[in-house]
């Protein structure tokens, strides 16, 4: 498929294009498959370079620059799209997401909403509508909105106590279902705890399970016995979504983990659509740890050996360091403010992680990780910091993720040690989770020094951007350009009269959230050689934009429509077409 309204290419369409230009292409049908003309060209490059024109053969950039120089690129073969002064951005690169995990939490209905009442509602009237369900499923639940309570399964019973009702919570770490969703999976007061302090069933004084899990581990328990989570269902679930990443103008995402099947079957469902021809996007996919009792090196050797096509690869080592800050599981460097005596374990004691790290990096692999706090930032600080002194250089390029809280005198080290900051900007905001959760855990000093994006790029780092999709700590979110808005006004659209976390001098610059999503998220991935800017020899990913983001309010950055995006010079959405 190419874009819409596209024609052959004459000399008077060439506009800008010299005759003597053309002239200078001696091919009447040359090779070159699609030209841009007359657009404004963000390549991303190291100089900002905007260009006014890009020529695409096969899936690479031949030529970027101004309309004159087409002449040597193009001729009466090449198809053409006049952008008509249109933005033009590579392709957006998603530094962390679950793709897989999306495919079996994002079913059902949407609950995403601050009102209980509502989201109960709103859960009603989806039970009523579809009474042939045999499960009912809906995610995106808001934690905060129960206040210092969990929602239990006797609410649900009253909507229907017939058919199980399982709910994921926005977080991605928690679920709510009701008593035939618990029983159904055998879940009573005699089941043990899945895994002990970490994923558990909230319970009564007598130890009955009273309707929410705590973690994924619990979650699947639970989940396994009411669907069969398998290949084929996850297969579907990814099928839906993959064309909302177009939609969205994302062309490569570094997925952090296959959750909720094996890994082989995640990696697997990804190949299939490739050897299909039904893949829009580039996965770089990672070994998921988080059990000390598993070697992690020698599993990702084994996913490495076994994918690593030209769509496809498993690269990565995702090292589960530690929870959140909603249940005391998270690592901080100082006491919470409202638990002082809470003293979390990490997942990953830090000898292990030390360790794994070291052995990971001679085998050439690099390391992603969960650090939530600013504790298990520095840890893993620590830990790529041995294994360079111990190990032959190389070209490195660990990643370390969320990182919501970093210690001032660690703000350096990421620059120092070659180490990306990734987190998600849809979440860089006052939002109530923060109101609520954090401010109450950290105290309003530590809060707002949340998610310090801006603090680590000046102090010399490389800042990525990734959702986390599905999982989050309020709106789950995974279009580039609302987390873009929301990390440069440092609010959530619809909530701009929130003061912005941390204060105006927190807020980054549309360039920088911009490069955070394409070349900075590339370098993270190890992939800035072929993706993340517009340059001859990179693949041919980008997305057509209705605005210019450098010309408008930032606050409207998230209305921006996109209009084409293009996957290895191939279009993978036309909005034109719609």
């Amino acid at each position: 498929m190419r874009v819409g309204k596209l024609v052959a290419l004459t000399s008077v369409l060439l506009l800008g294009v010299s005759t003597a230009a053309f002239a200078q292409n001696p091919r009447a049908n040359p090779s070159t498959d699609l030209a841009l003309i007359n657009g404004q060209i963000h390549t991303m490059d190291e100089n900002g370079t905007v260009a006014e024109a890009i020529a695409i053969e096969g899936d690479e950039i031949v030529y970027v620059g101004d309309a004159a120089g087409l002449g040597d690129v193009i001729g009466l073969g090449t198809e053409v799209i006049d952008l008509e002064g249109k933005m033009v951005l590579p392709g957006f690169v998603e530094g962390h997401i679950h793709p897989t995990a999306g495919a079996l939490i994002m079913r059902g209905i949407d609950l995403q909403t601050d009102d209980p009442n509502e989201l109960l509602e709103r859960l009603r009237a989806h039970v009523e509508a579809n009474p042939d369900l045999p499960l009912i499923h809906g995610y995106g639940v808001r934690t905060h909105i129960w206040g210092d309570d969990f929602p239990t399964a006797a609410m649900l019973d009253a909507i229907d106590a017939d058919r199980p009702i399982y709910l994921w919570a926005v977080t991605g770490h928690a679920a709510w279902a009701n008593t035939m969703a618990l029983e159904v999976a055998g879940i009573d007061a005699d089941t043990p705890e899945t895994v002990p302090g970490f994923s558990y069933f909230d319970r009564d004084e007598d130890g009955n399970p009273k309707g929410w899990i705590v973690e994924v581990p619990a979650q699947l328990q639970v989940l396994s016995k009411l669907i069969d989570l398998n290949y084929d269902y996850a297969a579907e679930g990814v099928a839906e979504w993959l064309p909302k990443f177009s939609e969205a103008g994302i062309t490569t995402v570094h997925d952090y983990g296959v959750q909720g099947l094996g890994a082989e079957e995640g990696f697997k469902i990804f190949v299939d659509l490739e050897k299909a021809g039904k893949m829009p996007l580039r996965l770089q996919g990672a070994f998921y740890w988080n059990d000390p009792d598993v070697d992690p090196v020698a599993a990702l050797q084994a996913l490495n050996d076994q994918f690593d096509t030209e769509l496809v690869t498993a690269r990565s080592l995702k090292i589960n360091m530690d929870g959140d800050d909603d249940g005391y599981s998270a690592l901080y460097t100082s006491p919470y403010a409202d638990n002082p005596d809470a003293d979390p374990d990490p997942i990953i004691p830090f000898d292990i992680l030390n360790d794994a790290v070291k052995r990971a990096d001679a085998a050439g692999f690099n390391v992603i990780c969960h650090c939530f706090g600013d504790m298990a930032v520095r840890r893993v600080l620590d830990a790529v910091e041995l294994a360079i002194a111990e190990n032959p250089p190389r070209e490195r390029r660990n990643v370390i993720s969320h990182a919501t809280l970093v210690h001032p005198d660690d703000h350096s080290r990421f620059g120092e040690l070659g180490v990306t900051w990734d987190s998600s900007g849809a979440w860089m905001s006052f939002d109530p989770v923060l109101q609520n959760v954090s401010v109450t855990r950290l105290g309003e000093d530590r809060a707002h020094s949340m998610y310090p994006m801006k603090a680590i790029a000046d102090a010399g780092g490389n800042v990525s951007l990734g959702s986390d999709w599905p999982a989050a700590g309020y709106i789950s979110e995974m279009r580039p350009l609302v987390s873009i808005r929301t990390a440069v006004m440092r609010q959530l659209p619809g909530r701009d009269d929130v003061p912005p976390l941390g204060g105006e001098e927190a807020r980054v610059s549309v360039d920088t959230a911009i490069r955070a999503n394409t070349i900075n998220a590339a370098y993270g991935m190890g992939r800035d050689h072929e993706v993340g800017s517009l340059e001859v020899g990179k693949k041919a990913d980008l997305v057509v934009l209705s605005e210019n983001l450098y010309d408008i309010a930032p606050s409207r950055i998230h209305e921006v429509d996109v209009i084409y995006t293009l996957m290895g010079g191939e279009v993978t959405h036309d909005s034109t077409e719609e």
